[in-house]
C-alpha cells in the first residue's frame, strides 16, 4: 500500500467531517480495529481483497473465466495467472504483467512453471507489506510453501517439464527454447489452462486464509 493510501486512511479515521470511511471502520470493526490496520497497513490490504460475501467456488469461478480471458491475450502461464489473481484479489499491480513474460519455464528453460511463478508473485503481493518492520519481515514464506506443496500435491512438481510431461502423459526434454516448439504442434498447450487454473485456486485458497 502506498504512503498516500495510507496516510489518506489516517485522515478518515481521525477527521469527523469525513464521515463515510469513519462510519465504515467504527461500524464494522470498531476504531481500535482501524487503528490496528494503520499499525499494520498490509492487514488492511487483506481485508479490502476478502471479495465481500462471495464463496470460495464463486471466487474459483472467476478465476477460471479470467483464465479463459487471459491465456488467448498473453499465452503465458505465469502472466495468466497473476492478471487472474490480480484482478480477483485487487492487488493493483497491472505493471508486474509485462515483467512476468520472460517467466514461462523459467525463459523456457523447463525450469519453474509459469503457473507457479505467477501465483507466489500474487501471494507475495498479497501478503507482504511496504517498508516492513523487521518482525514483519518475509509474511509470504509461509503461504507460498503451502501453496508449492498443494501444486506438487496434484502435479509431482513445480518444473516446468514435469509438470506438462503430467498433464499430457508424455516426457518431453525441455531445456531450451527451441525444445518448446513441438509443443504446439502437438497440442500440449491446450493442457495449460487447466495447470493455471489449478495453481491459482491454490492460490487462492492461501489467500483466503487470510483474508
Amino acid at each position: 500500500m502506498k504512503a498516500k493510501e495510507i496516510n489518506d486512511i489516517s485522515l478518515n479515521c481521525t477527521d469527523k467531517k469525513r464521515i463515510n470511511r469513519r462510519t465504515f471502520f467504527t461500524q464494522s470493526a470498531g476504531y481500535t480495529a482501524c487503528l490496528t490496520l494503520l499499525a499494520f497497513p498490509g492487514m488492511l490490504t487483506k481485508v479490502m481483497a476478502a471479495n465481500g460475501e462471495k464463496s470460495k467456488e464463486e471466487i474459483f469461478k472467476e478465476l477460471d473465466e479470467l483464465v479463459d480471458k487471459y491465456f488467448p491475450i498473453y499465452g503465458t502461464c505465469s502472466q495468466t495467472s497473476f492478471s487472474a489473481l490480480n484482478k480477483v484479489f485487487d492487488l493493483k499491480a497491472e505493471a508486474f504483467v509485462k515483467s512476468l513474460a520472460s517467466m514461462p519455464g523459467i525463459a523456457q528453460r523447463g525450469e519453474t512453471c509459469g503457473a507457479v511463478s505467477g501465483c507466489l508473485l500474487g501471494i507475495a503481493m498479497f501478503y507482504e507489506e511496504d517498508n516492513p518492520a523487521p518482525e514483519r519481515r518475509g509474511l509470504s514464506s509461509e503461504p507460498s510453501q503451502k501453496f508449492c506443496t498443494k501444486f506438487e500435491e496434484k502435479y509431482g512438481s513445480t518444473r516446468c517439464r514435469d509438470v506438462i510431461s503430467t498433464a499430457t502423459g508424455k516426457k518431453y526434454n525441455l531445456t531450451k527454447p527451441e525444445d518448446y516448439i513441438p509443443l504446439a504442434a502437438e497440442g500440449a498447450y491446450e493442457q495449460c489452462p487447466r495447470v493455471v487454473k489449478d495453481a491459482v485456486h491454490f492460490a487462492a485458497e492461501v489467500i483466503l486464509e487470510k483474508a
